[in-house]
């Protein structure tokens, strides 16, 4: 566990243990962490132990974070860093991240959004992070998530072909990634609200993990190069994710085995698992790769 500040888990555990006040407890995660970061109790032959100066410490050290009563207080519910800073010194302390609500758009003409159009595409920039909860309607006609930062700043250089050249008047949606700044759950559903009204594409690496994002996005149709493009993709260096993607690769061969599959997904994972090759998007820019959409119904 990382950090410093008592998080809700490590919270409960304490509040519960230290309202009974047994002096020891069976360690867990949560016991070693509090000795590790903040030097409080010892751990002996598998126990944690404590003395009632280590309890009245725990419970000023939940205080001076979090300013609630451990032994009293539910753990507080997080907020932004204005709403801490109202009523703690650190306003940091427990609050949510800056961009929570915000997800990262782009398109290559105009933004319309809202009922309003922003001209973007000028300033060859990587988009403008919006508040998502402020979004009411979308006047473009697609929209589709992109798994890679590096898309989004070089949308003007994808190769599409015919049947996605519609794609130029779309709306582009950066997934984020596993960093607590940019959150993946808030670009999902953002992107999955408008499943009735728009088409929803999601375009991602050519690789286990990114056919498995496709699958599970909520989208119904994937920009990606063809299987051909694939099986004649060839750089220098070993490509060794193909073999890493142990779970996605399971997750695509169930699918596969249920018929339960798109074909040309089906196609892609086929010469893919002939060649143990992959095409990230950063290839698909380097390289000019053409992007076709295909249905994932």
């Amino acid at each position: 566990m990382n950090g410093h500040h008592f998080n809700k888990i490590q919270y409960n555990f304490f509040a519960k243990h230290l309202k009974a006040d047994l002096g020891n407890v069976k360690t867990v995660k949560s016991c070693q962490w509090l000795v590790d970061t903040h030097r409080i109790g010892r751990i002996v032959n598998g126990y944690w132990l404590y003395t009632e100066k280590d309890r009245a410490a725990i419970i000023q050290l939940v205080k001076s974070q979090l300013n609630v009563d451990l032994l009293f207080d539910a753990y507080p519910e997080q907020q932004s860093r204005i709403e801490v800073a109202a009523h703690h010194n650190d306003e940091k302390a427990n609050a949510l991240a800056v961009s929570k609500d915000f997800v990262l758009v782009n398109s290559l003409s105009t933004l319309h959004i809202n009922s309003k159009s922003l001209d973007i595409n000028a300033l060859s920039s990587l988009g403008i992070y919006i508040n998502a909860n402020k979004i009411e309607t979308i006047e473009h006609k697609h929209i589709v998530l992109v798994e890679n930062l590096a898309v989004m700043a070089n949308l003007n250089k994808l190769v599409l072909m015919d049947n996605a050249k519609h794609l130029v008047n779309a709306l582009w949606v950066y997934r984020g990634d596993v960093k607590r700044e940019q959150s993946t759950g808030r670009a999902y559903d953002f992107f999955r609200r408008f499943k009735g009204s728009h088409q929803l594409l999601c375009f991602a690496d050519v690789d286990p993990e990114g056919i498995k994002i496709a699958i599970t996005s909520g989208a119904s149709a994937i920009l990606s190069p063809n299987a051909h493009a694939l099986i004649n993709f060839n750089v220098g260096g070993h490509d060794f994710d193909y073999f890493k993607q142990s779970t996605a690769k399971q997750y695509l061969m169930n699918k596969s085995n249920q018929g339960d599959f798109p074909l040309e997904l089906d196609k892609l994972f086929t010469a893919m698992s002939a060649q143990r090759q992959t095409i990230k998007q950063e290839h698909i820019l380097a390289h000019q790769i053409p992007l076709s959409v295909f249905t994932l119904d």
